[in-house]
């Protein structure tokens, strides 16, 4: 169990010498330490599952912080390359996408043992919401100075999924406390690509929107992964 929080707490820390460290422009240094902070939260997992001797729950989640460690690459990648910029975001937005998927999987099967009943009513509730917070967003993007251009489908179909995870881990940490650990780091999932958004597609471009970002971002990856401990 130490392991995990200990591999936690490297992961918050690389995350902050990244933040100081990169600018407007990505580098080797920035992208090996971003790597490592990311390396650091699929290590937190790992240490958890060891300690549980591995869940279903649990492999499920790590492979989709895998898939969180691979798109933060590419999404680094695509500063540090401008001229394949679309590609990389593309890329990088699919592996996003993939890890939330495993996460999904990861709740379904919680869900299946602790709400046995309640599986579908709290997909059909959370892929209504996941609509409504999807054109809410879109409508409001003109308002915050969002101009999404060739990856508006992206963005949009990327929208749909994290907005469904959010609601559909609310729906269940409803029920269930132990499972807001989930859904807080889905919560700060969302929050820190709203910031994304408005630093790729508006005019957020000073640095303390790169700390706010990534701190968002690392601190929902690390209560994703230190959630093995405690949903069983």
């Amino acid at each position: 169990m130490i392991g995990a929080f200990i591999f936690g707490g490297f992961s918050l820390a690389f995350c902050l010498l990244f933040s100081w460290f990169r600018g407007e422009k990505a580098n080797v240094f920035s992208l090996v330490l971003k790597t490592a902070a990311s390396l650091c939260f699929v290590l937190c997992a790992a240490f958890a599952l060891i300690t549980l001797s591995s869940t279903g729950f649990g492999l499920l989640v790590l492979v989709g912080l895998v898939f969180g460690l691979v798109g933060d690459i590419l999404l680094d990648l695509k500063i540090m390359y401008p001229e394949q910029s679309q590609e990389y975001f593309n890329f990088g937005t699919i592996s996003f996408a993939l890890g939330h998927f495993f996460y999904f999987m990861a709740c379904v099967l919680y869900t299946k043992v602790a709400l046995p009943g309640h599986l579908w009513w709290n997909i059909l509730i959370s892929v209504g919401a996941a609509a409504i917070l999807t054109l809410l967003i879109m409508l409001s993007s003109k308002k915050m100075g969002l101009t999404f251009g060739k990856s508006i489908g992206f963005v949009i179909g990327y929208s749909v999924i994290l907005t469904f995870m959010v609601s559909f881990s609310v729906s269940i940490a409803i029920f269930v406390p132990e499972f807001w650990i989930v859904a807080i780091g889905m919560i700060l999932f969302f929050l820190s690509d709203l910031v994304l958004s408005m630093q790729y597609f508006g005019d957020k471009s000073q640095k303390i929107w790169i700390w706010v970002n990534h701190i968002l971002y690392y601190l929902a990856q690390i209560s994703i992964a230190i959630s093995i401990l405690y949903i069983v």
